[in-house]
């Protein structure tokens, strides 16, 4: 591994350096790590819908691509320039557009007063920050006015405003190009100072940090979640109805898979890199979490239903070595159509068949597996969680490459209806696919055993009267 692919690997796992870099190393990591515009904005209005943000405001003008891409997505846009050029260009770039405001100076002091005048929920877009090697910016008392700017955002009245970070990768600490910008860690724990209460997630080159619960769409409810071995509790969160699994753990007086979970005790070593594609609300999540001490695990969750709870239940446990990503896995990356059903995230599902296509009730970001582990340079794969109500044929196939690569468990739910009302495919053809795949296919049953499945029609016969869940392996045998 070169010295670069080692600093990239350890900067997406731990979100730190793991050496002083030199100058041209550090400009050479901003410019690999550097994700597309579009994919940004993208992120801005998926949030400001969602939460239903009327007001963005932003501190690094520019040359106002920004502005221009969220104008007809917000009813009052608000920008803060230090650079006299690029605040006069701005200023007559919109001059027309009545519901944008561009100011001057710099947004460590002119935040704080603008501050005054905010009433309602507001999305910052926090890029007020010098490019060194740039003669188009601007570079105040401090390479960065991030400090002074969350300060005002997190002491005023209005308790939930989202802000949005960009350019995480320059959060290094100081460097040979800049020398006030504190760490990840060090910007996580001056947030959790101020709003102990509030999420600090990083991804796609931005720092989120916002109340996990203001996209939450149906009623809250909490219960305690214990693991069925080392007197292991969770406190979660999750909505109140009656197919939820939040309703599921508290029926079983706070288990939830248990059946599941218990051998995952004897599979998983504390190193392993996990993938949860389906995540829901975190149950199984904080369970590897808890496996995996040294490891880690992607938790992936498109539902804006569920994903409010997966971020809080983090939140809440504190834990660190989960990364959330409100992100599906498909057969092509890009936005798709999906079904958030307001039964809970465990009946949500991407709709294949035309007339469910037209039923669907939002869109969502989605991407193949193999292209996700290449594009974030992911070291390896000891197991796969799937639960996607129908599409776990489309996970596997989107994922052939790494699981040739990395050989991991897989522990996927086979569930004949889902498959034929979500997908309109035959359960055969998920069965066939796994016998492809692994040697080794097993039945972990609600009554705590373990099955070695023969074939089609003895998974059949052993799953009634119920859906199975399937742990496939080619290497770690349970008889």
């Amino acid at each position: 591994m070169s010295r670069m692919q080692q600093i990239r690997e350890t900067w997406r796992k731990e979100r730190r350096i793991p050496f002083p870099l030199t100058e041209q190393e550090t400009w050479d990591f901003w410019l690999l790590e550097a994700p597309t515009n579009d994919l940004k904005k993208s992120k801005i209005k998926h949030i400001a819908k969602t939460m239903g943000i009327r007001t963005l405001i932003e501190t690094g003008t520019f040359k106002g691509d920004m502005l221009q891409a969220m104008k007809n997505h917000f009813d009052l846009l608000v920008s803060i320039e230090l650079d006299e050029a690029l605040f006069i260009a701005a200023k007559q770039k919109f001059s027309r557009d009545s519901h944008i405001h561009i100011l001057h100076g710099d947004s460590g002091t002119i935040l704080a007063n603008l501050m005054h005048s905010v009433t309602t929920p507001c999305l910052f877009w926090l890029d007020g920050h010098y490019i060194p090697r740039s003669t188009d910016t601007a570079k105040g008392n401090l390479d960065t006015p991030i400090l002074q700017e969350l300060t005002a955002i997190l002491q005023h009245s209005v308790q939930n405003h989202v802000i949005l970070i960009d350019d995480a990768r320059c959060f290094i600490g100081p460097n040979p190009l800049l020398k006030d910008y504190p760490t990840i860690q060090e910007l996580r724990e001056f947030v959790h100072s101020l709003r102990p209460d509030l999420l600090f997630v990083v991804g796609n080159d931005i720092i989120m940090i916002y109340n996990p619960l203001e996209g939450a769409t149906n009623p809250m409810k909490k219960v305690d979640f214990h693991l069925p071995f080392d007197n292991q509790t969770f406190t979660v969160y999750g909505d109140d109805s009656d197919q939820s699994v939040l309703f599921f753990i508290n029926y079983f007086k706070g288990y939830y898979e248990d059946y599941v979970i218990l051998p995952l005790k004897k599979i998983v070593q504390p190193d392993h890199i996990c993938l949860d594609i389906g995540a829901n609300i975190g149950a199984i999540s904080l369970a590897l979490s808890y496996l995996v001490p040294q490891g880690k695990v992607y938790a992936f969750e498109p539902s804006d239903a569920n994903y409010p709870y997966l971020l809080r239940n983090l939140s809440e446990n504190h834990i660190t070595n989960v990364e959330p990503l409100q992100l599906g896995i498909a057969d092509r990356n890009g936005n798709i159509h999906f079904n958030d059903d307001p039964r809970g995230g465990g009946w949500s599902y991407i709709p294949h068949e035309p007339e469910a296509v037209e039923k669907s009730t939002q869109f969502i970001s989605c991407v193949r597996l193999d292209d996700w582990v290449e594009q974030n340079m992911i070291s390896r794969i000891d197991l796969i969680k799937i639960d996607v109500e129908g599409s776990e044929v489309v996970v596997l196939e989107s994922a052939l490459r790494t699981l040739r690569q990395w050989d991991p468990d897989v522990i996927i739910e086979f569930n004949p209806e889902s498959i034929k009302e979500n997908f309109g495919r035959h359960p055969l053809v998920l069965y066939t696919l796994l016998e492809k795949l692994f040697t080794h296919i097993y039945i972990f049953k609600r009554d705590n055993t373990v099955v070695k499945v023969k074939n089609y029609n003895h998974l059949l016969d052993e799953m009634k009267p119920y859906h199975a869940d399937l742990f496939c392996t080619n290497k770690t045998f349970l008889d």
